[in-house]
């Protein structure tokens, strides 16, 4: 699974997975990926001003705005509003070593 926060260029997002994929510039995506292939694409709505309700954010990578992990990953998962009363996620990998 790859995901890209939307500052990461299209350019940027297509050298981290390694393969051809659709993607858009200013919108976050997940891919994930299975025997070498994409088998999932999502372009997710993306507000740069403030969360989107139900919006995921995901941290715990070693790239700034974007995440890498495999299947044993697993997540520490924040629900919050940030007093805006939107709710959106946070997931933040404890797995170090599925996530990069």
């Amino acid at each position: 699974m790859f995901y890209f926060d939307y500052v990461v260029s299209p350019t940027a997002r297509r050298s981290a997975v390694g393969l051809p994929f659709d993607t858009a510039e200013l919108r976050r995506q997940l891919v994930f990926l299975r025997n070498g292939q994409v088998v999932r694409n999502d372009l997710l709505p993306t507000n740069v001003e403030k969360p989107v309700e139900n919006e995921l954010e995901f941290e715990g990578g070693k790239q700034p705005n974007w995440l890498s992990c495999d299947k044993a990953a697993q997540f520490e998962v924040t629900r919050d509003s940030l007093g805006t009363g939107v709710m959106f996620f946070q997931l933040k990998a404890v797995s170090g070593d599925s996530c990069r």
